[in-house]
């Protein structure tokens, strides 16, 4: 069996949004036994620990979420990237990937796991492979539709859907 990788999309409109938008889907993801990393330009630490703080959430599922590493992390470089995704990468369950940033930098950290990923072919076998871009709506100038072309999925509160059933006159553009 080879490897499945999937690349999904989400927008936020602010910090908070962002923490807000992504907990359920993290905390479900915990709960399964699911490898949730990340590499935002953003901390978001304190948004997180305030946010959890408020729900009643179990005191073992929350310290697994502040776990995951909120702060920023200066990952851009192939070496940098290839040295974090081989420290991250286990041998059980679903990996999620969250990559934060402006679309530039999102697309050149993507650039990367995709060359480490086609180097690691045979270990990834079996191994399934979330990557979750988060796109500031503000920050990006770029077609929505080429964002929304470049990716599987959407995230959005509520979870992850299927493009076309969030924008209902989307249709994909092949390359």
């Amino acid at each position: 069996m080879k490897n499945s990788k999937i690349r999904i999309c989400s927008f936020y409109v602010s910090d908070w949004h962002l923490t807000a938008m992504l907990l359920p889907f993290i905390e479900e993801k915990i709960k399964n036994g699911n490898n949730v990393n990340t590499i935002f330009e953003k901390d978001i630490t304190n948004n997180m620990k305030e946010i959890l703080n408020r729900l009643q959430i179990e005191n073992k599922i929350k310290e697994d979420i502040l776990n995951i590493g909120w702060e920023s992390k200066n990952l851009i470089k192939y070496n940098d990237i290839k040295n974090y995704l081989d420290k991250i990468i286990r041998n059980k369950g679903e990996t999620i990937i969250l990559v934060e940033g402006n679309k530039e930098r999102i697309e050149y950290i993507n650039k990367n796991i995709e060359r480490w990923m086609e180097k690691q072919s045979r270990k990834l076998k079996n191994k399934d492979i979330k990557i979750i871009n988060c796109y500031e709506v503000s920050e990006f100038n770029e077609n929505l539709k080429r964002i929304l072309d470049e990716h599987d999925k959407i995230l959005n509160t509520s979870g992850i859907h299927e493009i076309q059933d969030l924008y209902s006159g989307y249709t994909r553009e092949e390359a």
